[in-house]
């Protein structure tokens, strides 16, 4: 399977996603205080708040428009100028040769990022959420476990943009 091909699996899961992110949204928000903790210290103590509809609004946008304009800046590759796109070696993977699938890979990955992200504002929702209902401090293990866990897969999306971007073969 190609990154492209993946790319459309990817999208029909971020298609997944947004309806379980407004239904979770739905689901906390007569559960939530009026005034909702947004930020939280080192130890898990809320430190920062924001009336309810913004903060639910903040988040959901986070979770469901963010991703999307990473979707929309795959598909935009395609119509901007090269000197616009910044990958390593860029004269030679966007020759017209290979302009097509080095444009198609890139899409697929950002339509992963996308993913990731928009998984990653989910369980940063609940987790959020699931404190302010509660009226406890963050839960700091499964915040650090999910930030570890979405900055190996960025890390690892980097790997493969370099792996694929590699330095072309000699003339």
């Amino acid at each position: 399977m190609t990154m492209a091909q993946s790319g459309r699996l990817a999208f029909r899961f971020l298609l997944l996603l947004v309806p379980v992110g407004i239904l979770q949204h739905s689901w906390y928000w007569h559960r939530l205080p009026e005034s909702v903790a947004t930020h939280f210290g080192p130890a898990g103590q809320a430190d920062d708040w924001m009336p309810r509809a913004q903060a639910v609004l903040l988040q959901a946008g986070f979770q469901v428009v963010f991703p999307f304009i990473l979707l929309l800046l795959g598909k935009l590759t395609s119509v901007l100028p090269v000197t616009m796109v910044n990958i390593p070696y860029r004269e030679y993977w966007l020759h017209p040769d290979r302009r097509h699938d080095s444009l198609a890979w890139m899409s697929g990955m950002l339509s992963w990022m996308s993913v990731g992200m928009a998984t990653m504002m989910l369980v940063l929702s609940h987790l959020t959420f699931t404190a302010n209902v509660s009226r406890q401090p963050l839960q700091m293990v499964p915040f650090f476990f999910l930030l570890v866990v979405f900055m190996s897969f960025v890390f690892s999306m980097v790997l493969l943009s370099f792996r694929r971007f590699h330095r072309p073969p000699a003339a």
